[in-house]
């Protein structure tokens, strides 16, 4: 147990790319970024977000706002989005603001919902596999 023949080996930050990982990366409402944000797991946006976001599943809540285009496998919005959404399953909230085109396999508009640009069915071939290891790695340079 104590044995000094043990391998120690440094540790290095390595992006954790185990799709297990059931806690979200929170962005509270307080943040504001500016770029791409890319993730294997679930995040939930309540700040605002001017770029891309890449991620398995995507909660943008009422407050959340983002200026960029979103994929997804899943997302739901409460808050605004104005460019381009390419998920697999989109549900849009009655609080919510979209602008531009939403592109989906499974669509849910509730009433009371903005929404404003096309609405287009993805075809077979075109199922979303939205986040692989290559875009996480690239993320992290």
């Amino acid at each position: 147990m104590f044995s000094k023949n043990k391998d120690t080996q440094k540790s290095s930050p390595v992006l954790n790319t185990n799709k297990n990982n059931n806690t979200p990366s929170l962005i509270s409402a307080d943040v504001r970024l500016s770029g791409s944000l890319v993730s294997q797991g679930e995040v939930q946006l309540d700040g605002r977000i001017e770029g891309d976001i890449k991620a398995e599943i995507l909660l943008i809540g009422s407050q959340g706002h983002v200026e960029g285009s979103v994929e997804a496998g899943e997302v739901t919005i409460r808050g605004r989005v104005s460019g381009s959404i390419r998920a697999n399953k989109v549900a849009i909230e009655n609080s919510a603001q979209v602008q531009g085109d939403v592109f989906h396999n499974t669509l849910s508009i509730a009433a009371g919902a903005q929404m404003e640009g096309q609405i287009k069915q993805l075809n077979q071939q075109e199922t979303l596999s939205v986040v692989s290891n290559d875009d996480a790695l690239v993320a992290e340079s």
